[in-house]
């Protein structure tokens, strides 16, 4: 994922998203652009621009007058985290199904291809980063720009757990659930597509499980009925 070719606001913002994800900015963190800077390398115009779209993207708090600083995730978060996702996730891979082009269903091939090459390569911020962008193009193939918008957001909140469990659970399989999804989608069957989506976010809440059996912070999901919806 490089940073050839882009502008000096877009390389601080990726530079910063990066450091924001992996913890080398740490949460609660001020983030003083005459730090960054000289901690980056970058001037203080774009990082205060990039600064600006980490606060859009939900990655920093920026309060009117006062200096921005990293988005906590807290325990009580998680669990409404992943029943917003349920909530989002299932309805739109049922809508993609039904609308998803042969061009989306072959970036959805080729960003499964890029997740393998990073877990290859063991890279696991190269394989989360790609996981948002496999999550994100399912919502663009609705052709709803809302959706895309709503999924982007909500997904960006989830790249630093994402980034923990890889590094610290490993990245073997975590690719094959993107594969089966993309399948599904291309078969344009809504409700294996929705299916196939729902286990695969009850699956990464799992592992956010198994990593409180190293630091049991996180409480359990919320319940959900019969039926799949929560109560």
């Amino acid at each position: 994922m490089t940073l050839t070719g882009r502008t000096k606001t877009e390389q601080a913002y990726h530079v910063l998203r990066r450091a924001i994800v992996t913890g080398d900015l740490v949460e609660d963190l001020p983030l003083d652009d005459a730090m960054l800077s000289t901690r980056y390398g970058f001037g203080r115009t774009p990082i205060r621009e990039a600064l600006k779209k980490l606060a859009d993207e939900q990655f920093i708090n920026y309060p009117p007058h006062r200096t921005p600083y990293v988005r906590g995730i807290r325990v009580r978060d998680l669990s409404r985290l992943y029943e917003s996702r349920h909530l989002l996730e299932e309805p739109v891979a049922r809508l993609a199904a039904r609308r998803a082009t042969p061009a989306h269903l072959d970036e959805l091939e080729r960003i499964c291809d890029r997740i393998d090459d990073e877990i290859a390569a063991g890279q696991p911020y190269g394989a989360i980063e790609y996981d948002h962008q496999f999550h994100l193009e399912i919502a663009k193939s609705t052709d709803n720009p809302f959706l895309a918008e709503a999924v982007n957001r909500l997904n960006c909140g989830s790249l630093r757990i994402w980034y923990l469990a890889h590094s610290t659970l490993g990245m073997e399989n975590t690719n094959e659930d993107h594969r089966a999804i993309a399948a599904a989608l291309k078969d344009k069957d809504p409700d294996r597509s929705e299916t196939l989506v729902r286990q695969h976010i009850d699956k990464s809440y799992a592992r956010q499980m198994a990593l409180q059996q190293l630091d049991p912070l996180v409480p359990p999901p919320p319940a959900r009925s019969s039926q799949g919806e929560p109560p």
